[in-house]
């Protein structure tokens, strides 16, 4: 047994710092699958998930960390021009699509043995949702009713975005149902270490499918679609006393990352340093923008110590001038940006920080800050039963979730609130940022208006957006798109015809367009909206 989990961690790990496609993928050709066991698949199923969600290149957080406004140009490097001007094509993270799909055959494949493999199935039938929501939300309608058939249908048709997003709920319930029915059943086989998120505890699956019920349905909640307001409304008022509750703690994927070749924290591995210790070539291509360090600065918050390198500023270019040291960013989309020498230190990534922890530092599926913030979120417009005292408690336990996560270290556990003591690391942090701030709206949730269009809700998108930053920056992104909060900075080379000149998803792949171009939706542009997102 131990020489088959050494294996298996070896698949994952070489998947997880390459790309989701190597010799040990189970799915590479997904029109001649093969038969194996669920148990031999699910660790380095997950493992890819985490790394297409943040690492691989290309990555979900990497494109929605340049969307959002966390990353910023370098001057050492040439390109980024579509990051900077939104004049996407049919190229720009293609991958995604592929990379995703191919990471959903592999968990088709152990669904279609729930009868022997129950537990895994349910997992697999969850994780098929949180890669669908992803395809989603950066292309709307997407091929689903008639995906991952493999062979039986290689030109599926597409379906409907919104349509899609009535089925996660459907399927995220039928996955819950399944884990009750399997604990039920003196002979469903039990999940073990292969499970690399939870250690195959159940119920914590199911309080994860639970806290991405509540994502989907914030996401279509602000529509104007009478009929599915109701829908979300009746959706909510069940979830909120589901059984089972909630997480607890953050998600994160641990295959056994660890400081080796093929084997480092995916990010770590493409933003950080090479398994021999020298600096990763993508390390010093992309910088904060001066928006994200001022949100930090202005409101004195501590985290951004733990974020980035303190640059420097001279007063010419003579060595022996004196430096006066400070977070040094870019503006948006600004085509030559401070280069990395005298006059101008710009600040990049901490070594040892909140972003690259370690190599053998777990990678985040969900925030528990960002969940909390969700919960906020409903519990202040009214989509759960409560008031500003539940709303407030929520959005105080949001930050404080995302300060513990911006100090933990690399080998720390994650824990529960419940068990942050005033020891923990971020826990003095959190006290004293909420002592600095108690005359500022952006922190101080009783000072933040009441009224208008979003009212209170505004202040928990803003500090979810702190939360998320390059972490979980598609969350960001997405939340943006929803509530046009917080409000960004436009970009400087933007071609964007929209009044904040930022784009609003990504153009379908150029594989699809070489293959599938019958089946894919007309007049698509990179500023046409998924359903969703109709608040400007």
């Amino acid at each position: 047994m131990k020489i088959f989990l050494k294996v298996l961690v070896a698949a994952a790990l070489t998947t997880a710092s390459t790309s989701c496609s190597s010799f040990l993928d189970i799915n590479d050709n997904p029109n001649s699958p093969t038969a194996v066991a669920p148990n031999a698949i699910l660790a380095q199923a997950l493992s890819v998930t985490a790394a297409n969600y943040t690492g691989n290149n290309p990555s979900y957080n990497s494109y929605g960390s340049w969307a959002a406004g966390y990353w910023g140009k370098s001057g050492v490097v040439n390109g980024y021009t579509e990051e900077r001007t939104y004049n996407y094509s049919t190229l720009y993270y293609q991958g995604l699509w592929s990379n995703t799909y191919d990471n959903l055959n592999d968990y088709n494949l152990i669904q279609q043995q729930a009868d022997a493999y129950p537990n895994h199935a349910a997992i697999a039938r969850i994780m098929k949702v949180f890669n669908f929501q992803l395809l989603v939300d950066e292309y709307g309608d997407i091929p689903y009713t008639e995906a991952l058939q493999a062979a039986g249908n290689t030109l599926p048709k597409y379906d409907n975005a919104a349509t899609i997003y009535r089925d996660f709920i459907v399927q995220l319930d039928g996955a819950i149902a399944d884990i009750n029915t399997a604990a039920a059943a003196a002979d469903a086989l039990a999940v073990g270490s292969e499970d690399i998120v939870f250690s195959g505890d159940m119920t914590k699956w199911k309080q994860f499918a639970n806290s991405l019920k509540l994502r989907v349905l914030l996401r279509e909640s602000q529509t104007n679609d009478a009929a599915l307001n109701t829908y979300v409304a009746t959706q909510m008022a069940t979830l909120q006393n589901a059984p089972d509750g909630f997480i607890t703690t953050d998600v994160v994927a641990q295959p056994g990352y660890n400081q080796n070749t093929s084997q480092q924290n995916p990010f770590y591995n493409r933003y950080g340093f090479t398994a021999a210790g020298t600096g990763a070539t993508e390390r010093l291509y992309q910088i904060p923008t001066n928006y994200i360090i001022a949100q930090y600065v202005s409101n004195n918050d501590p985290r951004i110590t733990q974020l980035y390198t303190v640059g420097a500023r001279t007063t010419g270019t003579d060595p022996n001038t004196v430096t006066t040291p400070g977070y040094i960013g870019t503006d948006l989309g600004e085509r030559s940006p401070p280069s990395f020498v005298a006059p101008v230190v710009a600040s990049r990534f901490l070594p040892n920080g909140t972003f690259l922890k370690g190599p053998n530092a777990p990678t985040v599926l969900m925030l528990l800050a960002n969940h909390l913030f969700s919960k906020a979120e409903a519990e202040t417009r009214g989509l759960f039963t409560g008031n500003n005292t539940a709303a407030k408690t929520d959005y105080l336990n949001g930050i404080k979730a995302s300060f513990l996560f911006t100090y933990r270290t690399a080998t720390t556990p994650v824990i529960a609130l419940a068990d942050a003591t005033a020891s923990t690391p971020g826990s003095s942090a959190y006290d004293t940022y909420i002592a600095a701030n108690t005359a500022n709206p952006l922190v101080n949730y009783d000072l933040a208006p009441s009224a208008g269009t979003l009212g209170k809700q505004s202040v928990i998108i803003y500090q979810q957006y702190l939360a998320s930053n390059t972490v979980a920056s598609i969350e960001a992104w997405c939340a943006y798109r929803r509530t046009a909060q917080p409000k960004l900075p436009a970009s400087l080379e933007s071609t964007s015809p929209r009044p904040d000149k930022l784009a609003t998803r990504l153009l379908y792949p150029q594989t699809e367009v070489s293959t599938n171009q019958a089946n894919i939706p007309t007049g698509i542009t990179q500023f046409t909206k998924i359903f969703w997102d109709v608040v400007d």
